[in-house]
């Protein structure tokens, strides 16, 4: 069949510069794809950093501001406190370079030295209840508003976790001393809390202690908790893997408790606390602030150790706080170039978990938080406050 006139198939050279086209197109398309691809992952991580950073800083925030809440902020001069129990009660110990970070060979991430902090008062209910009796080492609750609802918020607040006592009954008598007893048991049934020895009563020139049967005293709970980072010791869990964890506490304030660790931040690499805000005024007529920029200038190692754990420490002073946590992506981005850091105090860019090339990616959030229940105590050495 003759061709009609006019017609003609693709020339070598226009099928060349078409595919050549057409390859460009393709690769730019890819490009473009690749680059949308990896710009939403990356978002995406710091999407995920940015709300386990929010999550974990409330958390700490929360505690925070319920030190001495419904508790004494030193134990060791408040003159409230009577008879004095056997432990120092603090309510904010400072722990620097007690945080695990994982380290794959040595000086990988330098100047990481996370913190710990510890916190005492009523994180555990926030309630207070009235007493019906007091027999021996026995304290009746009353049946009021604030009675707990179920058995199973009453077992929340009282019975002490896993056996292990851990936390105080606070029983403020009739002359507004304050009592901290170590609870061993609670019983729903009878409405009863055992403490570890006979309730004190008045007599023989004593003031601490309670009158009559002790009925219609306010009672609350108070324990210790503690926030710093911990290595992922769950099975299967990723080589590294360490997490912002809070902790409740043995009455020595010092033990945790086992089974009591909840994890608040995944992945998190750094904890610290800085900008100490402190109210000098040693009368407590006239509050005067002062700021200490770094955590040595109030710990054990300096600074009198107003946040150490000495019975020099004198945590009743504490106003404010800030606090700077950074988490890590879960696993390392070639295109991210790893910063080392240079001091302890500098910003994090990046985490190195092993040789490769690149490294996670990290994200800090800090915060400053008012230690509103301190404040209102306003307690001073030589006396229970105004």
């Amino acid at each position: 069949m003759e061709r009609g006139k006019g017609t003609r198939g693709f020339t070598l050279i226009e099928l060349l510069v078409t595919m050549v086209l057409a390859l460009v197109i393709v690769g730019a398309v890819y490009m473009l794809y690749a680059q949308s691809v990896t710009g939403y992952r990356i978002e995406s991580q710091i999407l995920d950093m940015q709300a386990r950073l929010r999550f974990g800083l409330e958390h700490i925030k929360r505690d925070f501001r319920r030190a001495a809440f419904m508790a004494t902020p030193n134990s060791a001069i408040d003159s409230d406190v009577c008879p004095p129990p056997a432990s120092h009660l603090r309510a904010v110990t400072l722990l620097p370079g007690n945080g695990s970070v994982y380290q794959p060979w040595p000086s990988a991430n330098p100047y990481i030295q996370p913190s710990a902090i510890t916190l005492f008062g009523d994180f555990f209910s926030g309630k207070v209840y009235k007493t019906a009796g007091v027999q021996d080492n026995k304290v009746f609750l009353a049946l009021t508003d604030s009675f707990p609802a179920s058995e199973v918020e009453f077992n929340r607040i009282f019975v002490p976790f896993s056996g292990v006592s851990a936390r105080y009954l606070r029983i403020v008598t009739q002359d507004q001393f304050e009592m901290y007893l170590a609870v061993q048991s609670a019983d729903w049934d009878e409405r009863s809390i055992t403490v570890d020895q006979s309730v004190p009563v008045l007599g023989g020139g004593s003031l601490c202690g309670v009158a009559g049967f002790g009925e219609g005293l306010d009672v609350s709970v108070a324990g210790f908790v503690r926030y710093r980072l911990l290595n992922d010791g769950r099975t299967n869990a990723p080589v590294g893997k360490t997490d912002l964890v809070r902790e409740e506490l043995q009455l020595n304030g010092t033990d945790p408790i086992a089974g009591s660790q909840l994890v608040i931040a995944d992945y998190a690499v750094d904890l610290q606390f800085y900008d100490f805000g402190v109210d000098t005024d040693p009368t407590g007529a006239a509050p005067t602030l002062q700021v200490f920029s770094l955590y040595n200038q109030v710990a054990d190692a300096g600074g009198g150790g107003m946040l150490g754990t000495t019975l020099n420490a004198a945590p009743e002073n504490l106003r404010f706080v800030t606090v700077k946590l950074t988490v890590r992506t879960d696993q390392e981005d070639p295109n991210h170039t790893f910063a080392a850091r240079q001091t302890l105090f500098d910003s994090l860019d990046g985490f190195e978990l092993d040789t490769m090339e690149g490294s996670c990616r990290t994200a800090t959030l800090a915060s400053r938080v008012e230690l509103t229940s301190l404040a209102v105590r306003n307690l001073k050495a030589g006396g229970g406050g105004p």
